[in-house]
């Protein structure tokens, strides 16, 4: 039985129903829930126009100046490094870069892959950002610009050393702003002063913005690129944007939205076999496909191997080479499930008896830094508690943490940072590097500290927003085409989940190759029967839920395609007995008023 605490959305005030009477009721309470009020916001998000809804490149004030480097570099016949992370993010903002600069080279007759090169750190043995040893390596090997890629911007040191070398660096980044910056263009839209307009882009989002800009300064300059280059670099956007959990929303939902128009007719050999693979048909790639299927595909070369093996397979010129790189990552991905599992059945024997703490922190030998971040973060959603885990390597503890909303990531490190070799990330994620078993016992008294301050007295049960109490017979095929209008959902843009009220059980089944999923037949307010199906919830519900049993349930409204035929699908999300405790609770009142009846 569940341990989510159900909160439902707080309907739209008179003001709001009364500024778009065109639309359905439950259009405008999802609007409303998303904070979308002007005609303006609403537009962009309802029809996201690529023309009108995506930014100038050059509003990035470093922009034009990073262009001119990149161009004095071809002049001078200058080798170009890109240095990115070894994530979906890091590895797909560096393709869109070092495609978009090898282009640019060959308007100068140069041949791109020997000026431009990419480098990746091995997530382990290198961790993450920029090291001074890769920089001096690299230096050495005749290195003259040096463009970062999802890193770089708390890199101030090392980006000094480079420049002690004789070698300029351009940082294309979105990560958490440090103090002191590098001394060096930055493409960030978030730093202080930058007047971009939007400042939840990924890093790829950025190296996409950089990548327009030296297309628009080639044209400038007399070298125009063919026409739609930009276009074609959307399906490595719309890759990252979903897999590093950006909003989508303002800029971010427009690029998504044609990023996967491009993704879905991909040239990229190596993605086209990735997505066969997968199991996936292209005209069908959603946001669930690529954050289920495809960016997990590509986040296992890191975690098990390098993340050179997604950069090579994204960048594969040939069909033939596609399948043999796609294929390895494949087996890496199923490797990294597996390896998932048995690192999850140790971290749960650890945390037995770990008591009352608001935050849980652990170590196990040997475990590997690129997995104990989804290892974290299985763990963050399970208990309602921030996680940090780490592998451990002797004396050295190398880790990931997840958070909750109330408990800022960054702001809890920063606490801490005095037993910290390395730290970097955003509000809900991090990594970090502790030496030494002092500091790591240290590290997390701290952190324990932290999180009393700003987690106690809350109820730290997982929160299921809810969008609206609906109607069994509302879910029509006029509600799937109000709801098709909000995809692409994703972080920010959550698939709408609806409270149903009573329903009547009819029809029991289990499904799956082990029985683990539960099917149901239920009838609401109407005569027609409901169609629901619960992944994973086979083994709570069968004791209780019966025909005959009555359910309160909270649902995704889906379409279910099946030899050609198409019919509404209910998703089950949480459920409770019809009158009882949690059916009662306060948490689970639904705000009156709304009227939820579809426009005429």
């Amino acid at each position: 039985m569940t341990r989510m605490r159900w909160q439902v959305a707080s309907p739209p005030d008179a003001e709001m129903r009364a500024r778009f009477p065109e639309l359905d009721p439950i259009a405008v309470q999802l609007l409303w829930n998303r904070g979308l009020r002007t005609q303006e916001q609403v537009d962009e998000f309802l029809l996201p126009d690529y023309g009108q809804d995506v930014h100038d490149p050059f509003l990035l004030r470093d922009m034009r100046r990073a262009c001119e480097r990149i161009w004095t570099a071809f002049e001078r016949r200058e080798k170009i490094v890109v240095y990115s992370d070894y994530d979906a993010d890091g590895v797909t903002g560096a393709a869109v870069l070092v495609s978009t600069l090898r282009a640019a080279a060959a308007r100068f007759g140069l041949d791109g892959n020997a000026l431009v090169a990419s480098y990746i750190p091995h997530r382990e043995k290198e961790g993450y950002g920029l090291r001074i040893p890769a920089v001096e390596e690299l230096c050495s090997q005749g290195m003259k610009l040096l463009v970062t890629v999802d890193c770089g911007i708390s890199s101030a040191a090392e980006i000094a050393r480079a420049k002690e070398l004789g070698v300029e660096a351009i940082v294309v980044d979105h990560h958490h702003v440090p103090e002191v910056l590098p001394d060096c263009l930055i493409l960030h839209p978030g730093v202080p002063g930058e007047n971009y307009p939007f400042k939840h882009l990924a890093a790829v989002g950025v190296a996409f913005k950089f990548a327009c800009g030296l297309i628009r300064f080639a044209a400038e300059k007399g070298s125009p690129f063919e026409t739609g280059f930009d276009k074609w670099l959307l399906d490595l956007v719309a890759i990252a944007t979903v897999t590093d959990f950006m909003p989508l929303v303002g800029e971010n939902r427009t690029l998504e939205k044609y990023g996967l128009v491009v993704l879905n007719k991909t040239r990229r050999p190596g993605l086209r076999k990735l997505i066969e693979l997968a199991g996936l048909e292209p005209g069908r790639i959603d946001t669930v496909s690529v954050g289920y299927y495809i960016g997990p595909r590509i986040n296992a070369a890191s975690r098990m191997e390098h993340a050179a093996t997604a950069f090579e397979t994204v960048m594969a010129a040939t069909d033939e080479e596609a399948a043999v790189l796609a294929a390895r990552l494949d087996k890496l991905n199923s490797d990294r499930q597996r390896y998932t599992e048995s690192i999850m059945v140790e971290a749960n024997k650890l945390l037995v008896g770990a008591g009352d703490d608001l935050v849980q922190v652990l170590a196990g030998d040997g475990w590997s830094a690129g997995i104990v971040g989804l290892v974290a973060g299985k763990l963050a959603d399970r208990a309602g508690r921030p996680a940090f885990v780490f592998g451990r390597e002797g004396d050295r503890f190398v880790g990931s943490g997840r958070g909750i909303e109330g408990f800022d990531m960054m702001a809890g490190l920063e606490r801490a940072k005095g037993y910290l070799a390395r730290f970097g990330g955003h509000y809900g994620a991090c990594g970090l590097t502790i030496e030494g078993e002092k500091n790591y016992q240290e590290f997390g008294r701290s952190i324990k500290d932290y999180a009393r301050e700003v987690l106690a007295g809350r109820d730290l049960r997982p929160t299921l927003e809810i969008d609206a109490e609906l109607a069994p017979s509302q879910a029509n095929w006029e509600l799937i085409g109000w709801l098709q209008k909000f995809e692409p959902f994703g972080e920010g843009n959550a698939q709408p989940r609806f409270l149903m009220r009573g329903l009547a059980i009819t029809s029991v089944d289990t499904v799956g190759k082990s029985g683990q999923h539960l099917r149901l037949g239920a009838r609401g307010d109407g005569a027609r029967e409901l169609k629901l199906i619960g992944f994973g919830m086979a083994a709570d519900a069968l004791p209780v839920v019966v025909p005959g049993a009555r359910l309160d349930a909270v649902v995704e409204v889906s379409v279910n395609e099946w030899n050609g035929n198409k019919s509404i699908q209910l998703r089950l999300v949480d459920w409770c007995l019809a009158g009882s405790d949690k059916a009662a609770a306060a948490d689970c009142a639904v705000p009156r008023g709304l009227d939820l009846e579809p426009s005429k």
